[in-house]
C-alpha cells in the first residue's frame, strides 16, 4: 500500500461530493448523522476560525486523480461541511464570535507606508449558511483539509488502516466488530439492516441505530444458529470474538439461511405503521431462530406471527421471560431458558391451531 498527501478545498469537497466522485459508501465506515449539532457547530466554527483540523483518509479510486476517493476516515466531517453548505442545518446558539483581521497599507503623517490592521467580528451563532457574512463563505469555501490517498491497497491493508485509525477513539465496540468482520460480511449486514423488519418492525433507539446494535442482534442470532459454533454469551467481548471465527469459517449457505429467517419473520409480523414493542435486540435473535422449530411444527409464518402477538398480548413484567430478561441476560443459560418459553408456546399452539 502506498499513500500521497494532498490538500483539497471545501470547494471541491461540495462540487465533487454533487458530482459523485467523492463517495462515502465503504463498508467499514460509520452510518452518517452520528455526530449531534453541537459537534457539527464546532466543526464549521474551527474552519471559519481557523484551527487546525485533523487529517481525512480516503482510498483513491482513479489512478493519479486526486479529486475522486472513497472516504475512509473522516466521513462525519465531509458529510457535515455538504450539509451545511446546502442549508441542512442551523449553528446551535452561543458560538464564540469569528475575529478576522485585515491588513491595509497606509500612509503616515511623514509619507512613510506602513501597516494597518483592522479587526471585524461576526456572530454566527444560529446561522445557516446562506445566512454568513459574503466574507465568512469566501473564508469556508478555501479552506482546504489534508488528504492521505491511500492506492495500490489490499481489503487486507484497508481494514488494518481503519482500525488502527480508530483504535482508541470513538468507535463503539459494535462498530469494531464491523471492521474485524470485513467488507463482505459487512455488506451482508448492511443488506439486512436495510429490510423491512429491521427498519419498519423491529425497535431500536436511533441511537441504538448509529451505535450498530442492529449489526448486533444479527450477529447474536447468526451465533444462536450455526451448529458448529459454541457460544456462551453474548458481550461484545464475545462477539468481537465470533466475528473473528465467523470471516474465517462462514458459509455463503449460512448467510443465506439467515437473511431467509429474517424474511420469515417479516413475513409473519403484518405492518402496522409503528415498530413492535417488544420486538428489540433482546428478543429477536430468539424469534428469529424459533423461525425454525414454527417451521418443523408445520406452522405458517402467519400463524407463527398470530403466535407472537399472542406472547406479546400476555406479557407483563412480572411473567417469567421479564424476570429471565433482568438477570444476567446476555449469558446463554439466559437465553437457552427464554427460547424455551417461546418454543413451548410454539408447540402448543400448533396443539391449539
Amino acid at each position: 500500500m502506498q499513500a500521497r498527501r494532498r490538500d483539497i478545498s471545501i470547494k471541491s469537497i461540495v462540487r465533487n461530493t454533487e458530482n459523485g466522485n467523492i463517495v462515502y459508501d465503504h463498508p467499514m465506515q460509520r452510518k452518517p448523522g452520528q455526530w449531534d449539532k453541537e459537534q457539527q457547530s464546532l466543526l464549521i466554527h474551527s474552519i471559519l476560525s481557523g484551527y487546525s483540523i485533523p487529517q481525512v483518509y480516503a482510498l483513491e479510486l482513479h489512478e493519479y486523480y486526486d479529486e475522486s476517493f472513497s472516504v475512509l476516515d473522516g466521513k462525519q466531517r465531509f458529510t457535515t461541511i455538504c450539509d451545511y453548505v446546502n442549508d441542512g442545518f442551523k449553528l446551535i446558539q452561543n458560538l464564540p464570535t469569528i475575529t478576522l483581521s485585515r491588513l491595509e497599507t497606509v500612509t503616515n503623517e511623514n509619507g512613510e507606508r506602513i501597516p494597518k490592521f483592522t479587526n471585524t467580528e461576526y456572530d454566527i451563532s444560529g446561522l445557516k449558511y446562506s445566512e454568513l457574512d459574503g466574507v465568512l463563505k469566501e473564508i469556508f469555501m478555501d479552506y482546504n483539509f489534508e488528504i492521505v490517498l491511500l492506492c495500490d491497497y489490499s481489503d487486507e491493508d484497508v481494514e488494518t488502516q481503519f482500525y488502527r485509525l480508530n483504535n482508541g477513539t470513538a468507535l463503539t465496540k459494535d462498530q469494531k466488530t464491523r471492521v474485524v468482520l470485513g467488507d463482505e460480511l459487512a455488506r451482508f449486514l448492511d443488506e439486512q439492516e436495510e429490510k423491512d423488519f429491521f427498519t419498519k418492525k423491529a425497535s431500536f433507539t436511533g441511537t441504538q441505530r448509529k451505535q450498530g446494535a442492529v449489526q448486533s442482534c444479527i450477529l447474536q442470532t447468526l451465533m444462536m444458529v450455526l451448529d458448529d459454533y459454541n457460544y456462551k454469551d453474548t458481550t461484545n467481548k464475545s462477539l468481537l470474538e465470533f466475528a473473528e471465527w465467523f470471516r474465517a469459517n462462514h458459509k455463503q449457505s449460512d448467510l443465506e439461511y439467515v437473511a431467509d429467517l429474517f424474511d420469515k419473520l417479516d413475513e409473519a409480523l403484518p405492518e402496522t405503521g409503528k415498530p413492535y414493542k417488544l420486538m428489540k435486540k433482546i428478543n429477536i435473535p430468539i424469534f428469529a431462530y424459533l423461525v425454525q422449530i414454527a417451521d418443523e411444527v408445520g406452522l405458517s409464518m402467519s400463524e407463527y406471527g398470530e403466535c407472537i402477538k399472542s406472547f406479546f398480548d400476555s406479557y407483563t413484567p412480572d411473567c417469567e421471560y421479564a424476570q429471565l430478561s433482568r438477570k444476567l441476560s446476555y449469558k446463554k443459560e439466559s437465553i437457552d431458558a427464554r427460547t424455551a418459553i417461546i418454543e413451548k408456546m410454539i408447540r402448543e399452539w400448533r396443539t391449539v391451531a
